[in-house]
């Protein structure tokens, strides 16, 4: 049409026009979609390496929080954990949580890394088969989210439960509890997922797992400590609680950076397509973590001061890893002063749980239920009240019929069923949980299978684990 050259084009480079031929713009183009899909696929392979260090945070949190006649034991468990996790998604797990086919509730398809989700197809100019990188890149990445669920079970369970025990649970949670959740709240077809949009039309927002991997695993790690026990002396009449020894705090601090280091990459790299604004995001998420992080540790910090009179390092330690907890649901969408808030909340939250388990006389070793379980549930709803429409863009590429926004903005009346979408998906992943909890616990329990003997308990797992090595006399 008039106007318009048909060979030749015009594009604006660092505020200069430059002509060009349709054919070098498209080229152009393809190259410029290639690199973007190569870095995303980069992206995502360093963050996951980078979320592995929060097993090194995990195992030295709770390697500070127990005796040392049990170190051993609880190093042969989370390498374990981690060992067994990883079988488990390659050849089930994956499939369950992002299998291309299946329904609602679960995923089917790419069972230990077959099909075209990850063999694509003949390449034309050498004859060999395709691989695609980027479900590889996925597969990791989720392998190391789902890893998080056993070991923050476990860590409720220290010194009394029997290794073996710990490998039973970690392979069901690994190849179907955590990724049934996955599916839901993730995958294209899951029924809370804001992929589909089928529950609310919004979907649930849980942008990096503050249901489905914290409050999931604070649930199950409660039913745990609860059906396995407390340990020889931890409580007195009455149900006095009466402190354990500890190894550390110096481990246990330690931890706590290292857990915080690898939210960074857990909550940054969720945003895995560099496509338009999303880039953005990237800085927002890494500040929002740390507001989350630090508000939790004052908030602790202050409240042990008004009632201990002292600054009680273990619990400003866990402060931080409950905040961790809830920054992941709504750091990508929530603003500042939400995140703020947000941490606030979860340090109050952690110091009511944590003197409520010691009111009710569970033995809960590492405070998993109060920070995971409070930090994700203070999460989700406050991802469902401080998120903007916006940033909500931004983060997810939304394109579905209306943007949701929080409880709080106004956004085509989205706000509210934002929230209740969070708040069903919470009591959802909290039921399942029990009752995945319950058929776990229960069985090995009544086969004898959950609890070491009190000869062992008494020498220490490290006994059992290398059959002595470890001086009795030092106990």
């Amino acid at each position: 049409s008039s106007g318009i050259n048909a060979e030749y084009g015009t594009l604006v480079v660092d505020g200069k026009e430059v002509e060009t031929s349709w054919d070098e713009m498209a080229g152009w183009i393809h190259q410029s979609s290639s690199l973007t899909s190569s870095f995303s696929t980069a992206w995502l392979v360093i963050r996951a390496v980078q979320i592995f260090l929060v097993q090194i945070g995990m195992l030295l949190l709770e390697i500070g929080s127990i005796s040392p006649k049990n170190t051993k034991a609880m190093i042969i468990k989370n390498i374990g954990n981690s060992s067994i996790s990883a079988i488990c998604f390659y050849f089930i797990g994956y499939a369950f949580s992002f299998g291309e086919e299946g329904d609602d509730f679960v995923g089917w398809g790419g069972f230990a890394t077959t099909g075209t989700m990850f063999i694509g197809s003949t390449s034309s100019a050498t004859g060999n088969l395709v691989y695609n990188g980027a479900t590889y890149a996925h597969f990791i990445y989720y392998f190391c989210v789902l890893n998080l669920v056993p070991t923050i079970v476990a860590g409720s369970l220290s010194e009394r439960t029997n290794v073996v025990a710990y490998f039973v649970v970690t392979f069901f949670i690994s190849f179907f509890v955590t990724p049934v959740l996955m599916h839901w709240a993730w995958s294209e077809r899951g029924w809370a997922s804001y992929r589909s949009r089928y529950l609310m039309k919004t979907g649930v927002l849980d942008f990096a797992g503050s249901s489905v991997v914290h409050v999931s695993g604070g649930i199950m790690a409660l039913v745990g400590a609860y059906v396995v026990g407390p340990r020889k002396g931890r409580f007195a009449g009455e149900r006095a609680s009466v402190r354990m020894p500890r190894q550390n705090v110096t481990y246990a601090a330690l931890g706590a950076f290292f857990f915080w280091a690898g939210f960074y990459a857990l909550n940054m790299g969720t945003i895995q397509n560099f496509q338009g604004d999303s880039v953005n995001a990237l800085g927002k998420v890494a500040v929002n973590t740390t507001l989350c992080a630090t508000a939790s540790a004052i908030a602790v910090a202050v409240l042990s001061v008004y009632r201990e009179k002292r600054i009680e390092p273990y619990s400003v330690v866990n402060g931080i890893c409950t905040g961790l907890a809830g920054s992941s649901a709504g750091c990508a969408t929530m603003t500042t002063e939400g995140a703020l808030v947000t941490g606030l909340l979860c340090g109050a939250v952690y110091f009511l749980l944590s003197s409520i388990l010691c009111s009710a006389g569970v033995d809960d070793v590492t405070d998993v239920w109060p920070i995971h379980f409070g930090g994700g549930m203070v999460g989700m709803l406050s991802a469902a009240f401080f998120t903007t429409q916006s940033f909500y863009k931004i983060a997810v590429l939304d394109s579905g019929d209306a943007t949701p926004c929080g409880a709080l903005y106004v956004c085509d009346g989205l706000g509210w069923r934002l929230f209740v979408a969070n708040l069903v998906f919470l009591i959802a992943v909290s039921a399942w949980s029990f009752v995945a909890g319950l058929a776990l616990f229960l069985p090995l329990k009544v086969m004898s299978l959950l609890r070491v003997d009190k000869l062992t308990e008494d020498a220490g797992l490290d006994f059992m684990a290398d059959k002595g090595a470890v001086p009795l006399k030092r106990f």
